[in-house]
């Protein structure tokens, strides 16, 4: 937090002044204590998650000694990025603020809870660079640059979709109703999809990094050896609800854990950052904007996992 703010300080001087204009001033306690609180809670993801500077799938090319390469991985940054935009594409859309001042401000918000990260804490075995063939899955598909960018395109398609969606139907009268102070809403009834799509490109590499590449890339596991020796008709009450609720491979609980992630804190971040900073702002106002999010991760995620049970994709 105190990174974040002295980076935010520093940046004020260069481009985002313009940020003060639509900010209201925090007096209440409750409001300080909810930030710092939700700061702390997003932190706790990050590090419990297991989303150190490192991707939780690394990335597996052929050498001739048959080991591994790693890349620099983006877990808690691609999830910085997708849980942070929401509340500076708000202002930039429809409150006047500059579009760098949108992309600085995200720039400050990935590197102030990367930073702290990939300086105090170590990669677990999988992420680093001796890292057998055998802790990757499906790593052909992985390597393959055209499925990276056409999943990216479809997680943009899919944010876009939603956006443009809603622009066309509840959202303008919505904000009208609950955000007091909207400086302009051409930016609802202009918007055009593919210019949407294309302006979710990031988004869409942050969702194809931090939900796709784990999801294809984990390894059966116990969970999955018992999974296949379920046997429905000697199987107890009790072991065949827990098969029907949450007998999925790894691939498949992994990206529905990540999606949930993914929504929770797109919905915490957007909505409270959203309902405490803006000035006048509703309650219900900033909850419907960041259910829109919410829904959106959660959609990208379906998307994935139609694309993950694709001919060919191992568990």
């Amino acid at each position: 937090m105190f990174l974040s703010s002295a980076l935010y300080s520093f940046a004020s001087q260069f481009g985002t002044g313009d940020l003060a204009t639509v900010m209201k001033r925090r007096e209440e306690w409750w409001e300080i204590i909810g930030l710092l609180a939700w700061k702390a809670v997003e932190l706790a993801i990050g590090w419990w998650g297991e989303y150190d500077g490192r991707s939780s799938c690394v990335r597996v090319s052929k050498n001739t000694t048959g080991g591994a390469d790693d890349q620099l991985g983006w877990d808690i940054a691609c999830l910085t990025v997708l849980t942070h935009m929401p509340y500076l594409y708000l202002l930039t859309t429809f409150y006047g603020v500059r579009p760098t001042t949108m992309w600085l401000g995200i720039c400050i918000d990935v590197l102030s809870t990367y930073l702290p990260f990939a300086l105090l804490r170590d990669s677990s075995p999988i992420h680093r660079l001796e890292a057998s063939k055998g802790q990757v899955a499906n790593r052909s598909i992985l390597n393959d640059l055209p499925i990276k960018l056409y999943t990216s395109i479809l997680a943009a398609a899919v944010y876009g979709l939603v956006v443009f969606g809603s622009f066309r139907g509840w959202l303008p009268e919505f904000l009208i109703v609950h955000f007091e102070g909207l400086r302009d809403l051409s930016g609802a009834h202009e918007a055009a999809l593919p210019f949407l799509i294309v302006g979710f490109t990031v988004s869409g590499y942050a969702a194809q990094s931090f939900l796709f590449v784990p999801a294809l890339g984990a390894k059966p596991d116990v969970h999955d050896m018992h999974l296949a020796k379920f046997d429905p008709a000697t199987a107890t009450l009790g072991q065949t609800v827990w098969y029907n609720v949450w007998g999925y491979s790894k691939r498949s609980r992994t990206l529905i854990k990540r999606t949930a992630i993914l929504a929770f804190a797109s919905a915490m971040q957007t909505g409270l950052r959203t309902y405490i900073t803006v000035e006048g702002v509703e309650l219900a106002g900033a909850a419907g904007w960041a259910a829109m999010w919410a829904a959106s991760a959660i959609l990208v995620g379906g998307a994935f996992w139609w694309v993950g049970d694709a001919e060919g994709v191992s568990n």
